[in-house]
């Protein structure tokens, strides 16, 4: 009698090529997003990722890059034209930066690469008005003895 192989009890698990094709493009982004960090040490420039514009990451590659990014201690929340959600990753430096519109849909997510995100940094203009409002402050405390 032949022996018959049968694969029966073996399990499969198909995984399709959009799936590989997420990961592999996450795999491609953390290595971008590393030379990226040598930038921004051996010269000071910044990088950002836009992971919107990326539509062949895929869900998979999304979640693969934010579980392999993690969550660092710094955190911060803006209200202004809708919400913005910073949170650095488990690696300083680097900050996944959410914005959402009015209905609280993402529009945009990136990855920026910096020492400081670039929204939580003050316009220079901003900077002069409020020195100008305090130091109108300063004044108005001090004749008000």
């Amino acid at each position: 009698m032949a022996h018959v192989n049968t694969f029966a009890n073996i399990p499969i698990n198909v995984v399709t090529s959009s799936q590989l094709g997420g990961l592999t493009i996450a795999k491609t982004l953390l290595h971008e997003v590393q030379a990226m960090l040598k930038t921004l040490l051996d010269t000071g420039q910044n990088g950002t990722l836009d992971l919107r514009a990326l539509p062949t990451l895929g869900e998979d590659g999304y979640q693969f890059l934010k579980e392999k990014l993690g969550r660092g201690e710094v955190s911060a929340s803006i209200q202004s034209f809708g919400r913005s959600e910073i949170q650095e990753t488990s690696y300083p430096g680097i900050w996944w930066v959410s914005h959402y519109n009015q209905d609280d849909d993402i529009l945009t997510e990136l990855i920026e690469v910096n020492f400081l995100p670039e929204l939580l940094k003050s316009p220079r203009d901003d900077v002069a008005l409020g020195q100008v409002m305090l130091c109108k402050f300063l004044n108005e405390l001090s004749e008000t003895k």
